[in-house]
């Protein structure tokens, strides 16, 4: 009978791990989220499109997501922003006034969260875009790592401002406020840091130009049909 329970404990230790082991399987995690027992995953290239309202970003969005980058479908109305993770910057931020009501550590967690879940989709470049993204530089370089391409979607403050009053979503004075806001935020994280701006006015004008230096800074690999699409898609009149 002994000697039965011995064998038996033994094949117990046998077949459960240590927790040692298990420990060192959690570390590996922790160092490297694309650790397990399936093939690795390999990071995309992670896209980060940032501007005011009325800048064109949504311009630019819908352009990345014509030349194969992943922008988080599904999309708030014809956006091209995530609609899940929109509905959380909007948790995270208090409009117009552009404060914040949720701790840094809980966006990094929910915006490492996001980026790792869009990876397992397979695309090869993920971004995303909303004007709210742009004050979550730091939160962005915290959850996404330091190798994230930001995107600048520039147009003069005061015609942005312009732009945004004319919808009357708040007042005059609350849509300046919040304009200015995202402005300062921008500027100030992009200021010494690698980034590709885009002028609207030169989309407008320019589009196919604007389109291949996008692919070029991306380094994606489009075909001739992406690239006309992609500047199809932009009109003179249109998505800001």
């Amino acid at each position: 009978m002994m000697d039965i329970a011995l064998r038996s404990a033994v094949g117990e230790r046998v077949r459960q791990p240590s927790k040692t082991l298990s420990n060192v399987y959690r570390l590996i995690r922790a160092i490297n989220p694309y650790a397990g027992n399936g093939p690795a995953v390999e990071p995309a290239t992670r896209v980060a499109v940032l501007g005011l309202y009325r800048s064109g970003s949504t311009a630019v969005a819908g352009v990345l997501h014509h030349l194969g980058v992943d922008m988080g479908p599904p999309f708030f109305h014809n956006y091209y922003e995530s609609a899940w993770l929109s509905q959380k910057l909007r948790v995270w931020w208090n409009e117009p006034e552009n404060t914040t009501k949720t701790p840094a550590t809980k966006r990094i967690r929910i915006l490492k969260r996001w980026i790792q879940k869009q990876e397992t989709r397979g695309s090869k470049w993920v971004g995303m875009k909303h004007p709210l993204l742009s004050l979550c530089g730091p939160d962005l370089m915290a959850a996404w790592g330091p190798s994230v391409r930001f995107i600048w979607t520039c147009r003069p403050l005061e015609k942005s401002i312009n732009s945004l009053v004319k919808l009357k979503w708040w007042s005059d004075s609350r849509s300046e406020h919040t304009q200015r806001s995202l402005w300062t935020a921008t500027t100030n994280f992009l200021e010494d840091r690698e980034h590709l701006r885009i002028d609207f006015s030169q989309m407008m004008a320019e589009p196919r130009q604007q389109v291949l230096c996008l692919a070029d800074y991306l380094g994606l690999k489009t075909t001739e049909a992406q690239i006309v699409a992609a500047t199809n898609y932009i009109q003179p009149t249109s998505k800001e």
